[in-house]
């Protein structure tokens, strides 16, 4: 059974895709993957410009027509959250990506409503000492 699916990919873009659940947990058309997460796969495995890496069990990846986004951020080492309602496929960074960036000790930018509803984003404060506290309920 196939049906319309959004993928929103680690940079904030976004793509339409058809999906199907019958290979894999959400698996979207070959013809759609590579616009969607701008990898490809190629006889020398998943590649993304200069970055590739190697597929040992292409049968699990793909069924020639599909190819399963859970099995494909395994491969990637990326993240991926799915809402099965909505349709809506997110995928992470590369854990090699992340782990650069924390590295760092460099917070991203980012923008968030103060108390007052107004937007401001966190270089707004550039040349400024900041304090960044970030918590979880879970």
């Amino acid at each position: 059974m196939e049906s319309s699916s959004l993928v929103i990919r680690s940079d904030g873009g976004t793509s339409a895709v058809t999906s199907s659940r019958e290979f894999g947990d959400f698996s979207i058309l070959v013809s759609d993957f590579e616009g969607a997460t701008g990898w490809g796969l190629k006889p020398e495995g998943l590649c993304k410009g200069d970055v590739c890496y190697s597929v040992r069990n292409v049968e699990e990846l793909s069924d020639g027509a599909n190819i399963d986004l859970a099995t494909f951020v395994k491969l990637t080492n990326q993240s991926l959250l799915f809402d099965s309602e909505y349709q809506v496929a997110a995928l992470g960074e590369l854990a090699s990506s992340r782990a650069t960036s924390m590295s760092t000790l460099v917070a991203p930018d980012f923008r968030l409503p103060d108390i007052h509803g107004k937007q401001v984003s966190f270089s707004d404060f550039n040349r400024r000492k900041r304090l960044l506290l970030a918590w979880s309920s879970w």
